[in-house]
Parts: C-alpha cells; structure tokens; sequence
C-alpha cells in the first residue's frame, strides 16, 4: 500500500489536523486530572471525544483530492454529463486497467466499463482521478470497502425508509436480551465488531440523519447507553443480536448482515487493489447493481482483491459489490486543461424514490426484495458519508424535468450546503457557490407542447420542481445570502440525442429546425420571473445552451475551474478545523478561574447576559426557551429513567462474581476451635490504607440518570436542526449546558438523587418501584432544569373570570422566562465562586491549552 504524496497544502491542514489532536488528547488529561466531580469530567469527556471523532475525519479526508461530488435522483441524465467532465481531450474517458501481473492497458470506461444503460447502473461511487490517494502495488485501479459501521448505518437506513414493521422497542423485550448475555458480562471479547468510538458514531449518525418515532423509542429506553456500557465489549454473535434491533429484528436482513460481515473480516475501511476480471465484460461487473441478486447464493463467479501487502484473495463478486463503496478510476492523459487534471470527479450512484412498501413476510420470500432495501440503503448513506467526511468540496445537482420522485433528496442536500457553504445566509454572506444546479435534458423544454400556457413550462421547472422541492429542508434557495436567491443555475442538454429542436446537416453541424418558434420560446423565458430570480445572467444561460453547437456543457466546465479554486477543499477543512478549536475552547473556558474572583465573578456575569441577550432577541418570533426546557432537549422524561432504574436493579453481570471464591457459599461458623491451628506468634500487621467500599445501588442509579442527560446537552450543542429552530448556535448551548452541570455539581444533585432513591432500590421485589421512583427522579432534574437553584415565588391566582387580550405583552410564560434568565445569571456567578477553590496546577495546564492557537 502506497500514499500518493501530498502537495503543500494538503500538508499543512494534516498538520493543523495533528495539533488539534494533541490538544484534545491534552484537554483529556486536563480534565482527567483535575475536574474533581465525576459528572463534570464524564460530560467534558465526551465533548473531547465527539470532537476527537470530527478531527480524525479531517485528517483523514486532507489526505483525498479535491473533489467535484455528481449527484442526482435516477435516470436524470447524469452519466453523459460525467463523461463530458471527465474526457478532456479525448471523445471518450479512457482509464488504466490491468490483468494480474500485467501492465496497465487503456480501456474505454463508457464502452467497456460502464454498465450498459437503461437503468440505474452502479450502486458504488466512482471516482475519476489523475492523482489516486491511494495505490496497490502490481494494480492501477482499486475499491474501497465499507467498515463495519457503514454496514450498520445502510441497513438502518434501509429499514427506516423501505420498511413496514410491527416491531415496538420496549424495556421489557430489551432487558430479555441483556439477560442473555449474562454469562458474558465482564469479559472483554477480541472479536467484538465494534469499539467506543464506533458506537459515538452510530447514535450520531441516527440522531442527526433521521427524525423518526422508531429511533425516539430506542433514546427512551436507553438503547445506545447500554451499547456503549455493555453490548460493545460482548462478542460479534451478541452483538449482532444487540445491532438487529436497529432494522426491528428483520430475520433475512441479520442474515444478510451475518453474511457480509463475515465476507469483511479485517478488510473494513480499507482501499484494495482489483485486476480487470473485477469490471470485464461490464456484464459480470462488480460495480453492476445486478450483481446484488446474486447475494446469499452459491456457484457465484469470483474476482481477485490485492491487499496492501501484496496477498491475493479471491472474494464472491456480489459480495465484492456489496461491499464496495467507491472504485477509483485512473483516468489515461486526459490533456492539460481537462478539469479532472485540477480535482477528481466522484459519480455518486442516482438517488431514487423512497417508499415504506417492504414487510417482514415480504422480504422473507422475496429475495429481490432483501436485495432492493440493501441498495438503497446503501445509496443513500453514500452521499450521507461522503457529505460527512468532507469529501464533496463542491458538488453538481443534476435535476431533469417533471415531478421529482426522490423525496430525501432536498435533505441531503441541505446537509452538504450547511457544512461546506454555511448554516444560513449570513454565513454564506460573500463565499462563492460551489453548489451548481444542473437542470438537464433542456432540449425537452423548448418543445412546444399543444395547448400548453407559456408561463406553466418555466414556472413549474424553476419554482415547482426546483425552488419548492429542494426548499423543503433549507433556507438556501431563495436565502442563499439576505435578500437574495439562490442563483449558480446552469442549462445541459445532450446534442448526441435525436433532438427536435436541432437538426444537423451533411456536415455534422447544428441547425435550428424552426428559428421563430425558438424565438418565441426565448421571449417567454426571459419574461418568466422565476428566470430571472434563480439565473445570475438568463440571456447568458440561453445562449450558452440553447444555439446550435452549444449544449452548456463547455460553459459549465469553464465556470467551474474559474469558481472552484485548488484550495478549495483545504479551505474547508481548515475552517472545520479552527470552528472544532473554537468550540473546544468554549467549553473549557469558564473553568479557567484567575486570582481575583470578584473580578471573574463580574466577567461570568457579563458572559451571561450576553448569552441572554442572544436568546432575548429570538423568543418573541421562536419562542426558544419553552422548546430548550422540553423534554429530552434540557429535560428528561421519567420513561428513560425508568429504563436506567431497571439496568441498576437487574444488571447484566452477575455482582456476586467478583469474589474470590468464584461466587461459591463458603460458611461462616467454625467447626473447630481456631487455636489448635495458630503457628506461634503474629508478626505486626502493616497498616493498609482504607478501602472505599462498594457502590450503593442509589450513586449509581444517580449517575446513570445524570449521564443520560449530560448525552442529551452534548447532542444540543452538535443539533444543528434544532439550533436552527431555536435560532440560537452550538456556542451558545455549549456555553450555557456547560453551566449547568456545574451548577448541578455544586448543588449535588447526584448526592440527592442517591439518597432518594437508594431505599426502593434495595427493597425486596424493587420494580413495584420503579414507575414512582422515576417520576420522582425526573421531577427532581426537572425542576433544577426551570428553577436553577432558584426558589420560584408563588404566583397568585387571579380572581374573577379570565380576560381574553390580544395584547403583544400577554404572554403566557412570561412569569417562567423572567425567573429563569435571572437566576442563570446567578448561577453564572455562584459557579464561579465554586470553582475558586481550583488549584493553580489546573490553571496553568488550562492556560496552556487556551494558549494555544492551530497554526498551518
């Protein structure tokens, strides 16, 4: 295995990459070392490791090209665009391809490689390059596979999109399999499948990508807790058991599961190099989507993978299909001045039209069914993973005509603009698009239609299917800065395509069949006001596609390698980079406390209020706070409670093991008289330090619960559906949940919560309990969560009838809000009175990490 070499600049955002995983790994210790209370330091921990997550991604994707990601729903006229982006100089791409032992021989990808068309073709990423980040000796094209955790993430996303399920996530059928796995508590497997790490990332994925009742089942009876406190260390079998939870127990989707990750073995992740009988003849194609029939069958043909250390392994092509997540393609002297000389190209597979139409019989008879929920599952991840490991430096959305039937379409998209062009309008204020819609088959448009209102061909192609469809998710089309639309629109058609708008004559050359028509059809488009709204120049648009000899596409590429400049993607990387520093250093910031704590006091207060300010402008059009104090947001319900109480009373290990007797009674009462057997005298015993005894059952219910909500205030600071919602940014969730841990801290709610319920905990038969005891937990947490700390006064009831009033200074929480901004301002400064007995050792490690600045 080989690392292509890096060019300057990729270089130094590894390095930046580097530095800011020191500082994290620097922070950890800090906060190890010095945040004396336990549930402080276990929630700045797992700010530090979500952190830690980001930062590797980067580092990682600093080490692939530059990309320009294209992406559309099926069928919508994509392949030719990609091939006129890849070609060049040449009529065709042509690409290196060898057999074993070989050498590379050029090979036409449209006519050799290419699945034939007529369908959706490929279910994999292909990346065209000049520059391949990755290289197997004795091979010029190579694949790379997806990771276990990928596997899970396609097939929840299958289940949650194409599925029908009775399936109802439930406390009692979860402790039934905890139960199970009784005999291997404790143990730490060496074949489990998936590590810390990998489990952040899971519930991650599921919380940012999905807003669906079936996950919200699974966060209420603590699902992801107890796979990151116990499932992960069982091994695989358990844990599959445990993971087919996530697509409602389908049997043939565990199978399917089972299968390919046994197929996987060590290979997960990483990039293998393949000899032409992987992709010759393109009928026996791995990267053919109808390869996936053939899954689960024997007699299958094989194809041969090479590992970075030179060993050869022959692999089942369908599985090699299924496993594959991008083929990387070199692409055979393209010229200079071909676009994929200055970034790669990545063809994603089409998104396609998601429908909940699967069912547990269904997929138990019908392999083609199993086959189709796997695909596209697997479709839709792609773009999501790709999106998320900032891959896709600048991406084109191709967009055909009529209705638009992949309705997940405007989501994904959303997702791509939000992290590489910014969240809204202000943070897109003076960057260049690199998000260019692509509105294909533009030949269909200028036909006339019979008895067709001029105005309904471009309204309903610009507003209906484009403005309306893709404005579903964000605010970016007719947002993208303030108070002005989206407007990097381009027209393609493809002129190899009988036309009837154009002709050709003797000579090969393009002709208008009827110019007046094309006249008129030219005065209707320029005079529609949804062409003028979302084309930065419309008279140039037309004529750039829409005259003989102008299909748009040699437009397009010289639009793109004048807006996509080469630093586009370290650019990117290097903001995620400083944005991921500056989150850190929010965090770690009000522990920092100097020798004047009058002086931190008056700052604290000042933090604040700036902070309230913040949240005082958006709550009279978003009613913020009322959404903030809700349940799982700052609040938790007494269900999830319920579920913790239920791990604390019944857990998976068996607590009597630890002995050193292997749990066996052994009596007490002597049968003999002890001083037949004394040797003599005694030596002096040496004094032992005292030994802290057992855990109650009340400490660590206490912190199962405040762990539960600490995951809860991570996840608000990362949310940024919800910071959209509230209109207020991750730093300001950062800085106040911050806050209110430690307040919780100071006024030991743990210790409160430990000595309140540890009674019913240890009662014989505890589970009579369990509903009282949780709902007294979650009122406890609760109340914190609106008072503060903060006696509220009474409010006295108004006497006589109720006043109806339409007044702008009636509302109805206003009494709540008033009482909760004063006392977080309090609590602000209380918690830094608390923090003044820090010692100066965690001063001066935190200055140095405060200190310190990322540099390129």
């Amino acid at each position: 295995m080989q690392q292509n070499p890096l060019r300057p600049e990729e270089q130094k955002v590894i390095n930046m990459a580097d530095q800011l995983a020191r500082l994290l790994a620097s922070s950890s210790d800090w906060a190890g070392s010095f945040l004396k209370d336990a549930q402080i330091r276990k929630f700045m921990q797992k700010v530090i490791q979500e952190k830690q997550i980001t930062v590797k991604r980067i580092g990682e994707s600093a080490r692939r090209p530059l990309a320009l990601g294209v992406f559309g729903a099926s069928q919508c006229g994509k392949s030719y665009l990609v091939s006129e982006l890849v070609r060049g100089a040449k009529p065709t791409p042509m690409v290196l391809l060898n057999q074993a032992r070989q050498v590379p021989q050029t090979r036409d990808y449209l006519e050799e490689i290419n699945p034939a068309g007529g369908r959706e073709s490929t279910a994999v990423v292909t990346r065209f390059t000049t520059r391949p980040y990755r290289q197997v000796n004795g091979c010029s094209a190579y694949i790379r596979l997806l990771s276990i955790t990928d596997l899970v993430k396609i097939f929840l996303n299958g289940f949650l999109f194409e599925c029908q399920s009775d399936f109802m996530p439930s406390a009692d059928e979860l402790q039934k399999v905890r139960y199970s796995f009784r005999s291997f508590a404790g143990k730490t497997s060496s074949n489990s499948l998936l590590g810390e790490a990998d489990v952040w990332d899971l519930q991650d994925y599921a919380r940012r990508h999905f807003h669906n009742q079936f996950l919200r089942m699974l966060e209420d009876i603590n699902y992801w807790g107890i796979m990151q406190e116990e499932i992960r260390m069982l091994p695989a079998d358990q844990q599959i058991t445990y993971l087919e939870w996530l697509w409602g127990r389908f049997p043939r989707i565990t199978e399917l599961f089972r299968h390919l990750v046994k197929e996987l073995g060590a290979m997960g992740g990483e990039v293998v190099g393949i000899y032409d009988d992987a992709l010759l003849p393109r009928e026996n194609s791995i990267i053919d989507v109808q390869r996936l029939s053939q899954l689960l069958k024997v007699g299958n043909r094989k194809s041969t993978v090479v590992l970075g250390n030179g060993s050869e392994i022959a692999v089942d092509s369908a599985v090699l299909c299924a496993l594959t997540s991008e083929l990387i393609m070199q692409v055979q002297e393209p010229g200079e001045e071909a676009l994929v000389q200055k970034l790669d190209v990545l063809d994603f597979p089409g998104a396609r039209a998601r429908a909940q139409v699967f069912d547990q019989p269904r997929l138990s008879k019908d392999h083609e069914a199993l086959v189709e929920v796997f695909l596209r599952g697997k479709v839709a991840y792609l773009f999501d993973r790709y999106s998320d490991d900032r891959d896709v430096s600048a991406l084109l959305l191709c967009q055909e005509g009529g209705p638009q039937e992949a309705k997940s379409l405007p989501y994904m998209v959303n997702k791509w603009v939000e992290w590489s062009q910014g969240k809204d309008a202000a943070a897109r204020k003076g960057k260049k698009p690199l998000l260019f819609n692509i509105f294909t088959k533009f030949d269909m448009d200028l036909v006339r239609k019979r008895g067709e209102d001029p105005a309904v061909r471009w309204d309903s192609r610009l507003k209906t299917n484009f403005a309306d469809f893709l404005g579903r998710a964000g605010d970016w089309v007719n947002e993208w800065e303030a108070e002005k639309s989206f407007q990097n629109c381009f027209w393609v058609r493809n002129p190899n395509v009988q036309q009837t708008v154009f002709g050709r004559d003797k000579d090969g050359q393009e002709f208008v069949r009827d110019e007046d028509q094309l006249t008129q059809i030219k005065t209707e488009y320029l005079s529609n006001q949804h062409v003028q709204k979302y084309f930065s120049n419309p008279t140039e648009a037309w004529v750039q596609a829409a005259t003989p000899g102008n299909p748009g596409i040699p437009f397009l590429i010289k639009t793109l390698r004048a807006n996509i400049d080469d630093t586009t993607k370290v650019a990117q990387l290097r903001n995620n980079l400083k944005q991921a520093e500056a989150e850190l250093k929010t965090h770690l910031q009000p522990y920092f406390v100097g020798d004047d704590i009058s002086k931190a006091r008056g700052l604290a207060e000042e933090r604040a209020k700036k902070l309230l300010a913040s949240l005082g402008r958006v709550m009279a059009t978003r009613y913020s706070l009322p959404q903030i104090l809700d349940l799982d947001r700052f609040s938790i319900s007494d269900k999830t409670i319920g579920m913790l109480f239920d791990s604390v009373t019944n857990p998976m290990g068996n607590e009597e093991e630890g002995s050193d007797n292997g749990g066996i009674a052994q009596s007490e009462t002597p049968v003999f008289e002890d001083s037949i057997f004394a040797i003599g005298e005694e030596p002096s015993a040496t004094p032992t330090k005292p030994t802290k005894g057992p855990v109650s059952k009340g400490v660590k219910f206490a912190q199962a619960v405040l762990n539960r909500w600490q995951e809860q205030l991570v996840h608000l600071t990362q949310n940024a559906d919800f910071q959209q919602l509230t209109g207020l940014p991750g730093e300001w969730y950062a800085e106040i949940t911050q806050e209110i841990i430690k307040g919780a801290s100071r006024l030991k709610l743990e210790k409160t919560l430990a000595e309140e319920s540890d009674v019913q905990l240890n009662a014989p038969n505890p589970v009579r309990f369990q509903r009282r005891t949780a709902a007294g937990a979650a009122s406890l947490l609760n109340r914190y969560i609106v008072e503060l700390g903060q006696s509220r006064g009474e409010i006295a009831i108004p006497s006589g009838p109720p006043k109806a009033t339409l007044s702008a200074r009636a509302y109805p929480g206003l009494a709540i809000y008033q009482h909760w901004t004063n006392a977080l301002v309090q609590m602000f400064k209380d918690n830094v009175a608390e923090a003044s007995a820090d010692d100066d050792a965690s001063n001066q490690a935190l200055s140095a990490i405060l200190n310190t600045s990322l540099t390129p």
